[in-house]
């Protein structure tokens, strides 16, 4: 994977249950995903999920508290699927994006 300045990275599950929020290169070189959030703490970070749970039907809330509260989909920012809970997490910007 070979982004350019001004690519769009692609988002995919990760093992950990995030949207990969990062890319690393690895010892060889090869630029990989990874979830930055859960980066050397969660197992899964570095690796794409095989499957993606079906979010048919589900919710997925801020993970701020503010509230806001969408359709549960992967291309959400900072998506976070939580299927042994009620309502997924994402972020919807409520405190910026900088």
């Amino acid at each position: 994977m070979k982004l350019s300045k001004g690519d769009k990275m692609e988002r995919k599950l990760m093992k950990c249950g995030d949207t990969a929020s990062g890319i690393y290169r690895d010892k060889d070189g090869v630029e990989k995903l990874v979830c930055v959030s859960c980066a050397g703490i969660v197992d899964g970070a570095y690796e794409v999920a095989e499957e993606v749970p079906s979010l048919e039907g589900r919710i997925a809330t801020c993970s701020y508290g503010c509230g806001s509260s969408t359709e549960s989909k992967v291309s959400l920012p900072f998506f976070r699927s939580r299927p042994d809970s009620a309502t997924d997490d994402f972020y919807c910007g409520c405190f910026g994006w900088d």
